[in-house]
C-alpha cells in the first residue's frame, strides 16, 4: 500500500467488488451539506459492506472533503483527546485509524501504541485518505462522488426531489435524499472584540493563527477547554517568552487522563441502562447520580471525589501536580467510568430525561461535565505544570467582561474574580452553546424553518427523530428525505463530538438510505 493511501473499508468483507463501467439512470441522486468528519462517516457506513447505487454530492467549500474544521493541517501540538485505538469512521471497528497508521509506517516513521494521543491533523489526513478510497471505489462502478466548492445557503423540497442552491450562485436540482453534515461552528465573540488590534477570534490551526503573536506580549486566552489548552501549548512550544492568562467563567481545565482503565460497567452499561429504564422511563438527575454512585462504590472509588473535581478554587499549580500523580498511579478511577459509561449509555440517558431535567443539566453542569468527559493527556499537563511553576501561566475564572484600553494602557483590559487584567493580545476560543447552529450554516437553517420543512429544537440546534436522524418538520412529522447528523443534532442526542458516537449515528442513517438503492 502507498504511503497516506487508505486502509481499505472493504478489507472486512469477503465478497468481490462488482464493478461496471455505466452509470445507471436509476441511481439514488444523494446530497450531503457539508464534508467533515460526519459526512465521512456516512460515506463509509454507504460503502462498507457493498457499493450501492448512489450518486453523490458533497457540498464542501474547503479544499479537501475528510478534516472539516476540527482536523486541520495544523502544528502536532494539537493532539486528539481520545486514544489511537478508539477513533474511527466507523463504530464497528474503532481500530480503523490506528490500523490506517500502522500501514503508512506509523508516526514520522516510528511505531504507534494503541493508547497513544496523536496529531489531530493526522486524523484529518485519515479522513481525506477515506473519502479519496470510497470516491475511487465508487467510480470504478461508473459511480460519481461530486464535490462542490460552495456551501449550501438554500434548500428547498418539490415534488421533484430537493434543490439546493449555493452560495456561489449555482442550482442543483432532483437531489432525491439530503444529510446536513454542516459541522460545529467556531469560538463565540462574545465580548465584541473582533475589530480590535490584537483580537484572535480563532486559534485553529494554531500554526497560521498565533505565529505572529509577539512573543514578549501579554497574551489572555479566553476558555479553559481543550482549544485553550492547545492554544497554550502552541505558545510555549514556540518560544513565548511573556504572560499567558487563561480565564473562563468557571476557570475549569480539563482533567488529566489516568492511566487506569474502566472495569466492566454493571449499572452504566447500555444493557444495565436500557433494563432500568424498562422498570422506569424517566431518567432525573438525581436517578442518574444515583447509578454514578454506585458503579464508582462497586470499583471502590468515591463518587464526592468525581464531583470534587468539577468545583473551582485549587489553584491551578496545585492542582495539576495532584492530578498528574494520580493519573500516574492509576487513581482517579471515575474518570474512565464516566468515559464509558458516556460512550455506551449517553444517548439512552439523555433521551429518557425530561425536558426540565435536560436544563437543569445544560445550565449546572454541562461546562463541568465536559471538563471531566474530555480530559488531557499526561505529558500536556506536565507542560502547563512547568509554566505555571516558572510563574507563567495562570488561570483565572469569574470573567466579567473585556474592553480595548486607550493608549497608553494595553491593548485590552479584563474584568475577573482576580481583579482586572491587562493584556496585549486576546486569544478566543469560548465555545457555543452545547447545540448552537454554525453560523455558515445559519442562512439554510433558518429556510428550512421558515419554510416548515424542518424546526428547531427547543435545546438547539435542529429537531431530528431520536431512532432515525430523520428532520422534523414544522407539524411534527418525519421528512423521509431529509436526515441530520452531528452537531446539528445535539439537541435531540447531546453528544454529538464523539466520532463513535457520529459513527453509530451515520450508520443508523446509511441503512435507511441503502433500502432504496
Amino acid at each position: 500500500m502507498e504511503p497516506g493511501a487508505a486502509l481499505p473499508l472493504s478489507a472486512a468483507r469477503n465478497s468481490a467488488v462488482d464493478r461496471t463501467s455505466a452509470h445507471e439512470e436509476g441511481d439514488m441522486k444523494l446530497g450531503i451539506i457539508g464534508g467533515g468528519g460526519a459526512a465521512v462517516a456516512l460515506l463509509a457506513a454507504l460503502t462498507c459492506d457493498r457499493l450501492p447505487d448512489l450518486d453523490v454530492t458533497v457540498f464542501e467549500p474547503a479544499k479537501n472533503v475528510g478534516p472539516g474544521r476540527a482536523y486541520l493541517p495544523d502544528s502536532d501540538i494539537a493532539l486528539l483527546n481520545v486514544s489511537a485505538e478508539r477513533m474511527s469512521v466507523l463504530s464497528d471497528s474503532p481500530g480503523h485509524f490506528l490500523q490506517w497508521v500502522k500501514e503508512r509506517g506509523g508516526l514520522n516513521g516510528g511505531p504507534v501504541s494503541p493508547a497513544a494521543f496523536l496529531p489531530r491533523r493526522l486524523f484529518g489526513e485519515y479522513l481525506a485518505a477515506v473519502a479519496a478510497e470510497i470516491t475511487d471505489r465508487l467510480a470504478g462502478r461508473g459511480k460519481s462522488v461530486r464535490t462542490v466548492r460552495s456551501p449550501v445557503i438554500r434548500l428547498r423540497q418539490g415534488p421533484a426531489g430537493f434543490h439546493a442552491l449555493t452560495e456561489d450562485g449555482r442550482r442543483f436540482d432532483g437531489l432525491d435524499r439530503v444529510v446536513l453534515c454542516v459541522g460545529t461552528g467556531g469560538p463565540v465573540d462574545v465580548y465584541r472584540l473582533a475589530r480590535s488590534p490584537g483580537y484572535i477570534n480563532d486559534s485553529y490551526p494554531l500554526s497560521a493563527q498565533l505565529a505572529a503573536v509577539p512573543r514578549k506580549a501579554h497574551v489572555l486566552v479566553l476558555g479553559t477547554g481543550l482549544t485553550a489548552v492547545d492554544t497554550v501549548l502552541f505558545l510555549l512550544e514556540n518560544s513565548h517568552r511573556g504572560g499567558i492568562t487563561m480565564a473562563s467563567r468557571n476557570g475549569l481545565l480539563p482533567t488529566v487522563r489516568t492511566s487506569a482503565t474502566a472495569p466492566e460497567l454493571r449499572h452504566l452499561s447500555h444493557a444495565a441502562v436500557r433494563a432500568a429504564l424498562a422498570a422506569d422511563p424517566v431518567m432525573t438527575g438525581e436517578r442518574l447520580l444515583a447509578l454514578l454512585d454506585r458503579e464508582l462504590r462497586e470499583a471502590g472509588m468515591d463518587l464526592n471525589r468525581a464531583c470534587a473535581e468539577a468545583v473551582p478554587g485549587e489553584s491551578v499549580a496545585r492542582r495539576l501536580r495532584r492530578q498528574l500523580q494520580q493519573a500516574r498511579d492509576g487513581g482517579a478511577l471515575w474518570q474512565p467510568v464516566i468515559i464509558e459509561a458516556m460512550h455506551e449509555s449517553i444517548e439512552l440517558i439523555w433521551h429518557a430525561m425530561p425536558d426540565a431535567e435536560r436544563r437543569r443539566f445544560l445550565t449546572r453542569w454541562h461546562r463541568k461535565f465536559v471538563s471531566l468527559l474530555s480530559p488531557m493527556p499526561q505529558r500536556t499537563a506536565i507542560r502547563l505544570q512547568a509554566a505555571s511553576d516558572a510563574g507563567q501561566l495562570r488561570v483565572v475564572r469569574g470573567v466579567r467582561g473585556i474592553r480595548p484600553g486607550e493608549f497608553p494602557l494595553p491593548a485590552f483590559l479584563a474584568s475577573t474574580g482576580a481583579g482586572d487584567i491587562a493584556a496585549d493580545i486576546v486569544v478566543n476560543t469560548t465555545r457555543p452553546a452545547a447545540a448552537a447552529i454554525p453560523e455558515a450554516a445559519i442562512p439554510l437553517v433558518e429556510g428550512l424553518v421558515k419554510t416548515g420543512v424542518a424546526r428547531r429544537h427547543p435545546l438547539g440546534g435542529v429537531d431530528v427523530a431520536r431512532y432515525t436522524n430523520r428532520v422534523l418538520a414544522a407539524d411534527g412529522s418525519e421528512n423521509r428525505n431529509l436526515f441530520a447528523l452531528g452537531h446539528l443534532t445535539a439537541g435531540t442526542h447531546y453528544y454529538t463530538s464523539s466520532m463513535l458516537i457520529i459513527g453509530r449515528q451515520a450508520r443508523i442513517v446509511a441503512d435507511q438510505l441503502l433500502r432504496h438503492c
